[in-house]
């Protein structure tokens, strides 16, 4: 069995899925789509983690991971491929797959932010469609798949970034960061919110509207050049810090009071440990949490309703419990090992 990776975000969802299947006939691959001196090592010691293979790709170009990829499928035969999410690496290992006739498990299949601009979309879409297995992480993404008439070996598995959560949620960070004991979290990554001046100027304006709440900004180097260069001052309420780990960036969620952010990954994090959301775009694929309300859509450019209000208004809110699962894990690797045996039981 051959695991793929590529990106932070999937070695950090995968590491505790990886971890269970250390003692199988499993190997776990890294592309290097996200590469640079000492990154990928900082990512996997972080989380305890770690790639039996490293392709050292260094680039996300579908076709050369996919040829790359075909190639390591060639050496090892694996009886079946796992790959994760919506990224480059995960379509070039869905390709590879159907490029050596390799089984095909989609993990976070379904998933549908219905804005086909986005080339994650455009990538969910086409390893869905090639994939044999399909675990997803809601009741919804499946419903999705059903629409679109994907309906055999569709699984609700939940969400695996729960147990990551659950795991490294609680580490400290106060010796690290000197932060407020009430304070708002922002991350924004987005080329529409932080390569675009217009966005920049609507971001300092809403934040100088909630002046009164203290807010936290791990910020890039590039959104933080971008402001530099466009002569943009955030308001005084806004502490800037430099880029955190995963782990320290989980335990500043935790102890936030309210997510502002533009990452579809963040999204789940929040409603998994009860943080409100706002998402500063204007649409989503974690359309659960917005149902649930937990979460909130509010485009920087495309929105006219006073920013105050809509943070107060989700600051009101409690959230009890998430949409994603609980030990979400072990049943991923129970019904990979049933999928293994050529017995999977049907799931509703």
């Amino acid at each position: 069995m051959l695991t793929l990776a590529g990106t932070r975000p999937e070695v950090i969802k995968l590491s505790e899925f990886v971890r269970h299947l250390d003692y199988e006939n499993h190997i776990y691959a890294y592309t290097g789509q996200h590469y640079s001196e000492n990154m990928k090592d900082i990512f996997f010691n972080e989380l305890d983690s770690k790639a039996d293979l490293d392709l050292r790709c260094n680039t996300s170009d579908v076709e050369i991971l996919r040829q790359k990829i075909a190639d390591l499928i060639s050496a090892l035969r694996p009886s079946i491929m796992v790959v994760y999410g919506d990224t480059n690496s995960s379509l070039a290992g869905a390709l590879a797959a159907r490029d050596t006739k390799t089984r095909l498990i989609h993990i976070e299949a379904g998933l549908r932010s219905f804005d086909m601009r986005m080339p994650e979309e455009r990538n969910r879409i086409e390893i869905d469609q090639l994939s044999d297995y399909l675990f997803c992480p809601s009741t919804l993404s499946r419903e999705y798949l059903h629409f679109e008439g994907i309906e055999n070996n569709v699984f609700v598995t939940g969400n695996l970034i729960v147990d990551v959560c659950k795991k490294f949620a609680e580490m400290g960070l106060k010796e690290k960061v000197d932060f407020p004991d009430d304070f708002l979290l922002l991350t924004l990554h987005r080329a529409e919110n932080v390569d675009d001046i217009n966005s920049l100027k609507t971001l300092s304006t809403k934040l100088k509207e909630i002046s009164h709440h203290k807010i936290i900004f791990p910020i890039h180097p590039r959104t933080k050049k971008n402001l530099i260069q466009s002569n943009i001052q955030l308001p005084e309420n806004v502490t800037t810090i430099d880029p955190v780990g995963y782990l320290d960036f989980l335990s500043l969620l935790h102890k936030c009071k309210l997510v502002l952010t533009d990452s579809g990954g963040v999204q789940e994090e929040a409603v998994i440990l009860k943080k409100p959301c706002i998402t500063l775009r204007h649409t989503t694929e974690r359309w659960e949490t917005v149902l649930m309300r937990a979460n909130r859509l509010y485009p920087l450019f495309q929105n006219n309703e006073d920013f105050g209000s809509a943070v107060e208004s989700m600051l009101n809110i409690k959230i009890q419990s998430h949409p994603y699962g609980e030990d979400v894990t072990a049943k991923t690797v129970s019904l990979l090992k049933e999928i293994l045996l050529q017995s999977p039981k049907v799931r509703y």
